[in-house]
């Protein structure tokens, strides 16, 4: 009997990100103060490129800046110039 209950109260597994993108936007999200309140413009920035978004919170947080404004405004402007 103590197996079957063991077995029904183990915790259900999370499901892993699909692509690479998606992981990269849940540690943005996580390691920004607001990040919460953004999710889906970074998840936005970070499917549309992936290495501009780590490079802008990289840059956000040796900054000591680690806000989702400051962030966004980062990868707009790497964006821009990139075209």
């Amino acid at each position: 009997m103590d197996n079957i209950k063991s077995i029904i109260k183990m915790p259900k597994l999370k499901k892993p990100p699909a692509y690479k993108w998606q992981e990269l936007a849940l540690v943005i999200i996580a390691g920004l103060a607001d990040g919460d309140n953004k999710k889906n413009s970074i998840f936005k920035c970070c499917k549309q490129n992936a290495h501009l978004a780590q490079i802008a919170y990289n840059d956000a947080r040796e900054l000591g800046k680690p806000y989702a404004k400051y962030f966004l405004k980062v990868f707009n402007d790497l964006v821009k110039k990139t075209k």
